[in-house]
This record gives structure tokens, C-alpha cells and sequence, in this order.
């Protein structure tokens, strides 16, 4: 796909936690202490999530949004 960042925030085995973090789970059969990683994290065993990728963004803005609201 032309003009998709290969970063943890559009990778199919990534599971966001946080606005700025999530996890790996990439071997989520040998372990269930999974790596922590950033949005914006690069990994070589990458693999495209397709629309889980405008999921994921639409959520971190929504959450934004809540918490600049709340101050």
C-alpha cells in the first residue's frame, strides 16, 4: 500500500492500552507479558491492520478530546 507508515499504530498484532502506547502481540503463544511499545514504534515484522489503523486514530482523538475537556 502506497503512503502507509510502517508503524505500530497500523500493525495487526499491536493492542493500544494508552493514547501513546500499547502492546505487541505478535507471540501472544509464548507469553502473556507482552512487550510495551509507542504509537509511533517500527518493528521489521510489521503487518498491515488495514481499518484498524482509522479505528485505532479515531479512538486516541476521542480521548483527547475527553481529557481536554475535563481541565
Amino acid at each position: 500500500m502506497n503512503g502507509v507508515k510502517k508503524e505500530c499504530l497500523s500493525c495487526t498484532f499491536f493492542r493500544l492500552k494508552v493514547i501513546d502506547a500499547g502492546v505487541c502481540r505478535i507471540d501472544r503463544n509464548l507469553s502473556k507479558d507482552f512487550p510495551t511499545k509507542e504509537v509511533s514504534d517500527i518493528c521489521k515484522r510489521w503487518s498491515d491492520a488495514g481499518q484498524q489503523y482509522f479505528i485505532r486514530t479515531g479512538w486516541i482523538k476521542a480521548q483527547t478530546s475527553k481529557s481536554s475537556q475535563a481541565h
